[in-house]
């Protein structure tokens, strides 16, 4: 019995270090990384900040 109390944590950490394995071999998983200057432009130009100071987005209470 206590095998199975072993085996049960062994596997599920056999298992997250595979999917772990297998999303970063997907391309749109790294691009992210490489694209990190194109994300922070984007962020800064049509940021939640941009939106609120656009008179037309925003509502008189």
């Amino acid at each position: 019995m206590l095998w199975l109390l072993l085996l049960i944590p062994i596997v599920l950490i056999g298992l997250s270090i595979y999917f772990a394995r297998k999303r970063k071999a997907q391309p749109h998983v790294n691009m992210a990384n490489e694209n990190k200057e194109a994300f922070e432009e984007m962020y800064y130009d049509q940021g939640a900040a941009q939106k609120s100071a656009d008179p037309k987005h925003t509502k008189p209470f």
